[in-house]
Order: structure tokens, then C-alpha cells, then sequence
């Protein structure tokens, strides 16, 4: 059982990052090897629009990057966890250059046109959401869109979501019923 989770957040021990290492954390504890991806640190490019991926080599960014090898494990893990910060009312802009770098996940249809998902059926995702404000709709319209991409675009299963308002910055940290919900989630996510 192997989970990946990409940490579309810059700060290393903030809010984000905390409740993703504790779903991390559960799903260790249940048997699964684990991966952390903070996409702040490594160096990848945004999505050229080039179509290599879906008129040249189907499923395959032409893009040769940090990122790339974990475009690929996105095919061959068995879960998938998006992270982020909401920042002016969106997810991070390092998750939205992973998001359309996940464009060369899909491939055309050979009839009726439309899109093939290169991601294997039964993969589960879960998200990881956190924001300073206390309105909800600031997160709602993000997560519905990562929820939009990830299950109905790629055929992913969500195994659920967690999100945090309204934190102060290390305040996930003091909060052991919220990181306990976050451990359960990453045990779900590895199959216990």
C-alpha cells in the first residue's frame, strides 16, 4: 500500500503541513509505505498547453521536472492526498501547477470524444484543506473543484476530506481531536 500526498503549502510546519503528516501518520501505523511531496520545494513548471500528452505520448507530461516522477506514481500508488492552503478564495498556487500538470493524466477518447483517465480504477484521494478565515464558502468552491478534478475527472474514490478554519498559524498542532480525525482519515486511506 503505498500513499503520496502533495503539500501544496510553502510553510513547512504550518497548518497544512501538520494535518498532512498526521494522515500520513495513521496510515503508516495501518501497514502503508508513505510519501510527502511538498511542491513549494521542488522545482516544477507549469502546464505549456503543449498536447504532448494527448497527441504524442498519452498520460505522459513532455515536461521533464522535479514533479514528473510523481505524476507517474500518481498512476501507481494506491492513495492520493492533496494538501493545501486556500489563499484569495483558491487552493495554493503551487497546488494549481500540480492540478494542471495532472492534465497529461487524461487521455482522448478513441470514440465520441471526451477523456480516458490514466489513473487506475479503486484509487482513493482525500484533501487536506486549511484557511485563516472563517468563512466557509472561501474553501467550499475549492474543494468541490479538487473534489471535481480528482473523483469525477480522474476516477478517483475520496476517502474524505479534512478542513480547518480560521487557525492561527501552528494552531492544528494543539488541536489533538483534529489530528486524531486526521490519523483516522490516512488508517481509511491504507484500508483499516
Amino acid at each position: 500500500m503505498q500513499i503520496i500526498a502533495f503539500n501544496g503549502s510553502p510553510r513547512k510546519n504550518g497548518n497544512t503541513s501538520t494535518l498532512i503528516k498526521a494522515v500520513l501518520e495513521g496510515a503508516a501505523s495501518a501497514g502503508a509505505t508513505t510519501t510527502e511531496v511538498n511542491l513549494h520545494h521542488i522545482n516544477m513548471k507549469g502546464c505549456m498547453a503543449c498536447y504532448s500528452c494527448n497527441e504524442i505520448k498519452f498520460g505522459v507530461c513532455a515536461q521533464k521536472d522535479d514533479l514528473s516522477p510523481f505524476l507517474e506514481s500518481i498512476k501507481t500508488c494506491d492513495g492520493v492526498i492533496f494538501g493545501c492552503p486556500i489563499y484569495m478564495y483558491r487552493v495554493s498556487g503551487q497546488m494549481k501547477l500540480l492540478v494542471d500538470r495532472m492534465y497529461s493524466l487524461y487521455s482522448p477518447k478513441t470514440e465520441g470524444g471526451g477523456y480516458n483517465s490514466e489513473v487506475p480504477p479503486g484509487k482513493k484521494f482525500a484533501m487536506i484543506i486549511s484557511q485563516g478565515a472563517p468563512d466557509a464558502e472561501q474553501y467550499i468552491r475549492s474543494a468541490r473543484w479538487l473534489a471535481g478534478m480528482a473523483g469525477t475527472g480522474l476516477g478517483m474514490e475520496e476517502a474524505g476530506r479534512i478542513i480547518h478554519t480560521a487557525g492561527a498559524m501552528g494552531q492544528v498542532a494543539e488541536n489533538q481531536d483534529l489530528l486524531q480525525q486526521a490519523k483516522d482519515l490516512g488508517r481509511k486511506m491504507a484500508g483499516k
